[in-house]
């Protein structure tokens, strides 16, 4: 995998890495909004999404996107905007009711209606689209989903579509990759903002994210809860070695 732009591609060749959990990660964002005028860090996260979509579904015609009720819904109604304006055919389904979404979201979700990007509430069905991008819950996810929500989460796992998540597959938690229920979206690719959740890589993270990716959105996070591990260290045995070529050990036990 190769950087898209300045989003990264995580892998244990370019680590080490730092993790940040749902606390840590909390206040990387809450200082990084306080260093920047509102909505910027959110019109960054968006357009990443959308980048990140077009460089690993260019094909993908028809984009369905399922919005949450905070601000990683917000960076859905965003990254939806930008594929819109190219030429995509995207619709939103916005699992929320959109006089209570935050600031931030709230006007990602008037741009959006501005732009005509088409805008519902879930049904229950979707139409045929070839690729959707979770955008439901991100770290937001502290209890199973369930209602609606579980609904929408099912109809992105059944269907042919590869899923794109947004900061992490809703469902799973952030800290410790453990599913929090029987629905859980598992994801083709996940893109993580600002920092990288632990979760992503430890449990049932990494079959639920795929392969992950970090948009810095121009924040370099400090306070890291843990490290995800580097190349290894040079002179560290080769891949292919076995007991035969290490030595010999001997164990006295009582």
């Amino acid at each position: 995998m190769r950087p898209v732009g300045d989003i990264l591609p995580v892998t244990a060749r370019s680590g080490p890495w730092p993790l940040h959990d749902a606390a840590a990660s909390r206040a990387v964002e809450q200082a990084a909004l306080a260093a920047h005028a509102p909505h910027v860090l959110m019109a960054r996260a968006g357009l990443a999404v959308a980048r990140l979509a077009l460089a690993l579904a260019p094909h993908a015609q028809r984009v369905q996107v399922f919005a949450g009720p905070g601000n990683n819904g917000g960076d859905g109604l965003v990254a939806a905007r930008h594929l819109h304006q190219a030429g995509k055919a995207v619709q939103v389904v916005l699992l929320a009711d959109p006089t209570q979404l935050p600031a931030d979201a709230a006007q990602a979700l008037a741009e959006a209606r501005a732009a005509g990007v088409p805008i519902q509430a879930f049904s229950g069905s979707v139409p045929a689209h070839d690729l959707a991008i979770d955008a439901l819950l991100g770290i937001g996810s502290t209890r199973a989903p369930a209602g609606a929500m579980a609904q929408a989460i099912t109809l992105m796992n059944a269907g042919p579509a590869p899923v794109l998540a947004v900061d992490i597959p809703t469902g799973l938690h952030p800290d410790t990759g453990q599913l929090l229920g029987d629905a859980a979206v598992r994801a083709a690719a996940t893109l993580s903002l600002l920092t990288l959740k632990p979760g992503c890589f430890t449990g049932q993270g990494r079959d639920q994210a795929g392969p992950v990716w970090l948009a810095p959105l121009g924040v370099q996070p400090e306070g890291a809860s843990a490290w995800l591990a580097g190349p290894a260290a040079s002179g560290q045995a080769a891949h292919a070695a076995h007991k035969g070529s290490q030595g010999d050990v001997a164990v006295v036990g009582g």
